[in-house]
């Protein structure tokens, strides 16, 4: 495995502190999403092949090494992993199954007895919900030697975690409507009232707020939210 030192060196400002604690990368990935027959909430997330990423980077799929994330493969909200009321499912694909056709798959079984579990699973069925992000260490890549070619390509690279992206960077401005229309008033509610459990009124300032700062601070948005739509019956 590289270092600390090593992924500094090649990756710089890039480099961030998984949910183990483990420095690596971060990675969206845009995905389809398709009901899973049955009454149970189980969604398929089947994430994009190895196509060129907006880092100009791709990952090889069949390089991905699973156990430490099959170990606890929980599916947290956007990274978040200091509570288990961040916890909006768990993934259920064996191992055998999580690379499929050259992409990476994801089956979730949404938790809800979790408001924000709830609130994934109904807006994952209604269509608003299309993206995952994975961490990573990378451990072997290749650097492109041309313009035609990826800066970086993948070889080997160590599965750490999967989070949905549920919270947008601008909830106030995109997720109104899409809450109103799959949630009713009650579970909004519901919802805002359980969110500000997690939430300090005090927004944190840009540029200088951590992670979990800023993660926050969009709960806190939604919260918000979530209360400026009570009126939309």
């Amino acid at each position: 495995m590289k270092t600390y030192d090593q992924l500094l060196k090649e990756f710089g400002a890039r480099i961030c502190t998984l949910n183990t604690g483990a420095p690596g990368l971060r990675a969206g990935i845009h995905c389809t999403v398709k009901d899973v027959a049955g009454d149970d909430p189980v969604m398929d997330f089947i994430a994009s092949d190895e196509t060129v990423d907006r880092y100009n980077e791709c990952i090889k799929q069949n390089g991905w090494e699973l156990d430490n994330f099959l170990a606890n493969p929980v599916v947290p909200d956007c990274h978040d992993y200091s509570s288990v009321g961040k916890i909006l499912g768990k993934d259920i694909l064996p191992k055998d199954k999580q690379v499929q056709d050259g992409k990476l798959c994801t089956r979730i079984m949404f938790c809800l007895d979790n408001p924000m579990g709830a609130l994934a699973y109904k807006m994952a069925k209604a269509g608003f919900l299309k993206s995952q992000s994975v961490g990573f260490i990378p451990l072997e890549w290749t650097n492109g030697n041309d313009k035609d070619s990826p800066d970086r390509t993948y070889t080997k690279c160590e599965l750490l975690e999967k989070s949905l992206v549920v919270v947008p960077a601008n909830p106030g401005a995109t997720i109104g409507n899409q809450i109103r229309s799959v949630l009713n008033v009650s579970e909004r509610r519901d919802l805002a009232d359980f969110l500000k459990q997690f939430c300090s009124e005090q927004t944190p300032a840009p540029g200088g707020a951590s992670e979990r700062g800023v993660h926050d601070a969009q709960l806190l948005n939604l919260a918000r939210t979530l209360r400026g739509t009570m009126s939309g019956k």
